[in-house]
């Protein structure tokens, strides 16, 4: 019956049944032909050698391996931040020794474009590294020549100790939003504990303005406390004394202050006056970094200004001496700590702190625009807390709270609390000293303060349990009388 239709169908209406037939067959065509295209996605997304030859792939955030293998628009300028940091310390890092074989960072379809006279020209570009890439057991087939790692490769995959730190811990020139505004400011800070653990030194080593228009200058800031005395201590010097080269550590405040990297040591000269009254301070210091303890370069921005953060010696030791007033020490052993600032720094507030609780090195923090000239702590901005041990890194949580207890002075405790999942961390620190400055008297400002605290870590990470005790350093803003 159904056949004697059809024919009789094509023998009165032969034209509409053809016309029929043809997108009946089309649409079927259609089908199977994406139908085999999405087979042929999934099967090459599972294909070791065409996802860069390992059993995980790690993608830029926000992106899927099928969009960035096709090449989809949303594939576009994508880009993992801080993948030297992710190969060398995290996969490759003493954490994963016994996990990961081999790592091999892939670029794949980077749009470039090259100029060749009066025209431009878009080019896909790829790229590995050599040697990487042959320990994964992906390099391509070479028909002549050689395919070796060059000095580039060898910098991404096993950097000195100086270029891993120069990384890290170099200088930045202004970007073009911030090169004229007079509140930008970089700078090297160095937190020094004595050996006996009673008396400590804040330095720090900045320039700051605006340095395109050459209002600009160099600060040498000190402050030492000990249990009966806090002195100050503060040189300004211009702009023509100091000596400093973006992409480079080093840096010069006139002849007698320097920072100075080499062989995986700073050395810190300073010649500082009293701020108020007559000595001075002088030291001589070189501080090594422990291992594995460090963070990279990160933007810490909320958005709308630059801010950037870095923390060359999360953990280190500092050897030679110090003077106060002419009176010299030794400080051979003392502990020491230091990061690297830079950013835009009107109207901003922080809280941040780094404390040392037996094997765990512990730095938490996050800024603020206190636009509206309100209590900062009403003041918006992501903060996290990073957990560091002998390994490395070991963790990265937000915050989930920062609570103060305040007396006449400021601060009397601090209780923290961060995690994601099943990994949190509790922080509790008692507070043993307190410095306080109002950033703007006139102006009835916020004040600062500068904190010296005792210190427990309790919480879980990677299924284990957490306890510690020491001591450590933080800082916070607060709207009133200091």
């Amino acid at each position: 019956m159904i056949l004697r239709l059809v024919w009789r169908s094509l023998r009165f209406a032969p034209g509409r049944s053809l016309l029929m037939l043809g997108g009946y067959a089309l649409g079927v065509g259609v089908m199977v032909a994406l139908l085999s295209i999405g087979d042929a996605m999934v099967a090459q997304s599972r294909d070791r050698d065409l996802v860069g030859g390992g059993d995980l792939a790690v993608l830029p955030a926000g992106i899927d391996l099928e969009t960035l293998r096709t090449g989809g628009v949303s594939s576009l300028y994508f880009d993992i931040d801080l993948a030297r940091f992710y190969q060398r310390d995290v996969l490759t890092g003493p954490r994963l020794a016994g996990a990961v074989e081999a790592v091999a960072p892939w670029l794949d379809d980077e749009l470039l474009y090259a100029r060749l006279g009066d025209s431009t020209w878009a080019i896909s570009a790829g790229g590995q590294i050599p040697s990487a890439a042959a320990a994964l057991g992906v390099a391509p087939d070479l028909r002549s020549g050689e395919w070796v790692d060059v000095a580039a490769d060898r910098r991404w995959t096993t950097p000195t100790e100086d270029e891993r730190l120069v990384d890290v811990d170099a200088f930045h020139a202004p970007p073009p939003e911030a090169a004229g505004d007079s509140t930008w400011a970089e700078w090297h800070y160095f937190n020094i504990l004595a050996p006996d653990g009673e008396r400590w030194l804040y330095l720090t080593y900045l320039v700051g303005g605006d340095l395109r228009g050459g209002a600009w200058a160099g600060q040498l800031l000190g402050t030492w406390v000990d249990a009966d005395e806090e002195r100050v201590f503060e040189r300004n010097v211009p702009a023509h004394s100091v000596r400093l080269e973006p992409g480079d550590v080093d840096l010069a405040l006139g002849p007698d202050n320097h920072v100075r990297l080499k062989d995986g040591t700073y050395h810190l000269t300073a010649v500082i006056p009293a701020s108020r009254g007559r000595g001075a301070l002088t030291l001589d210091l070189r501080v090594t970094p422990a291992p594995e303890r460090y963070l990279p370069a990160l933007d810490i921005s909320p958005g709308a200004f630059p801010s950037g953060y870095a923390v060359p010696v999360l953990r280190g030791t500092a050897h030679g001496s110090i003077c106060v007033d002419g009176v010299c020490e030794d400080w051979s052993g003392a502990r020491a700590y230091h990061d690297h600032n830079w950013g835009v720094w009107r109207d901003v507030t922080w809280d941040w702190g780094q404390f040392q609780l037996g094997q765990w090195s512990i730095l938490y923090g996050g800024i603020a625009r206190d636009t509206a000239a309100s209590d900062p702590a009403s003041a918006t901005g992501a903060r996290f807390l990073f957990a560091v041990d002998s390994l490395g890194l070991a963790a990265v949580l937000p915050i989930r709270a920062i609570d103060y207890t305040w007396g006449e002075a400021g601060p009397t405790r601090m209780i923290l609390d961060a995690g994601r999942g099943d990994e949190a961390l509790r922080l509790e620190a008692d507070v043993g000293h307190v410095r306080s400055t109002r950033s703007d008297p006139r102006a009835g400002g916020n004040v600062f303060y500068q904190l010296r605290a005792g210190a427990n870590l309790t919480g879980r990470l990677s299924g284990g349990g957490v306890s510690a005790r020491g001591d450590g350093f933080f800082e916070t803003w607060r709207r009133g009388p200091p």
